[in-house]
């Protein structure tokens, strides 16, 4: 006679049982990994939005400050008036907090879906010629027509939330 140990339906049944719990462990973790994934990506994904908001905020503020520098009078104060200053190399204007007074804000609803509207400020940078002749007669350069103005523009824009913002710069050369 054989004393061979016999497999009966109840061991196989417990295996089987044991194998379908690792089974649905290694479920649950695949399952859990891609939900972090999937929320870490979305998150990511609201960020990019709402820094590109702000980005087109502070666009939108910039191409308005460029246009009021490009029609601003070769006489205007650089005091702040009209948001307006010589430009100050060791403490720039547009960093400066004492100057924030100055900044020329965008008119409500100017741009739509963001915490507050953009604002910008004026740098007068300086001149250059209108053309050589300009530069090189001396009676010519006497005449304000001769010259051309550079400004700096700083914007300043938010996006949906006040922790997300974006600064832009452009140097522009005046019509005038």
């Amino acid at each position: 006679m054989s004393h061979e140990p016999q497999m009966t339906l109840t061991n196989q049944r417990g295996v089987v049982l044991i194998i379908s719990l690792v089974v649905l462990l290694i479920l649950t973790i695949l399952g859990s990994t891609a939900l972090k994934s999937t929320i870490v990506q979305e998150k990511m994904a609201g960020f990019a939005r709402n820094k590109q908001i702000s980005l087109d905020s502070s666009e939108a503020g910039l191409r308005v400050g460029e246009n009021a520098a490009d029609q601003i009078s070769i006489a205007a104060p650089t005091d702040g008036t009209d948001g307006l200053w010589e430009p100050n190399p060791t403490n720039p204007v547009w960093l400066d907090a004492t100057k924030l007074f100055s900044w020329i804000t965008l008119p409500a609803a100017s741009v739509t879906g963001v915490i507050e509207q953009p604002r910008y400020i004026l740098e007068n940078t300086g001149t250059i010629p209108r053309d050589t002749n300009c530069a090189l007669d001396a009676e010519a350069s006497l005449n304000q027509d001769c010259w051309r103005y550079t400004y700096r523009i700083t914007s300043h824009g938010g996006g949906k939330n006040a922790v997300t913002t974006s600064t832009v710069q452009s140097t522009i050369l005046s019509r005038k």
